[in-house]
């Protein structure tokens, strides 16, 4: 039973570890949030690999937690599926109950704030490609998108689409 407070001092050291990488994560997201919302399209491109980046990090990080848990579980005889965080609180021994029940809620938070930025970038993205295919739509005809304009008698109310005055032209 040596092993016990080594193994839990182990495992939350990792844990301590994965929660710096996710708080990275979230501040990757946040920057690709700004950037996106301030129309800096030249910068998302990189914003978004360094997101890849922590994103790979944080695996490399769960894949040394999930041996720590492994370890634990063989300690504790049980199947390491079993080990949530709650699970965890649950079975560790003070001071350790206390240390992985601060880990979950701040997990939790975490992961609910980095929902709520994904979101926000998925819709900000959303965004930027409808104007793009507006845009597009109007040079290539793609829709019914039709325009007020001038015809060639200089008469307002002449109605059709951007896309047939340019196939016209070529």
């Amino acid at each position: 039973m040596n092993e016990l407070p080594a193994t839990l001092e182990e495992l939350s050291r990792r844990l301590w570890d994965e929660r710096r990488v996710v708080t990275y994560l979230l501040f990757k997201l946040t920057v690709t949030k700004l950037l996106l919302a301030a129309d800096e399209r030249r910068f998302v491109p990189d914003a978004l690999k360094e997101v890849e980046r922590t994103v790979e990090l944080l695996r490399d990080g769960e894949m040394m937690r999930d041996a720590v848990v492994r370890d634990l579980a063989d300690v504790w005889r049980i199947d390491p599926e079993r080990l949530t965080l709650n699970e965890l609180t649950r079975r560790a021994p003070p001071p350790f109950d206390h240390v992985f029940n601060e880990h979950r809620t701040a997990f939790e938070g975490l992961s609910a704030e980095i929902e709520q930025v994904a979101s926000q970038n998925r819709s900000l993205a959303r965004t930027d490609l409808d104007e793009v295919q507006g845009t597009l739509d109007q040079l290539t005809g793609a829709s019914d998108v039709s325009v007020s304009t001038y015809d060639a008698r200089g008469q307002v109310g002449y109605r059709r689409r951007v896309g047939d005055r340019i196939r016209e032209e070529l």
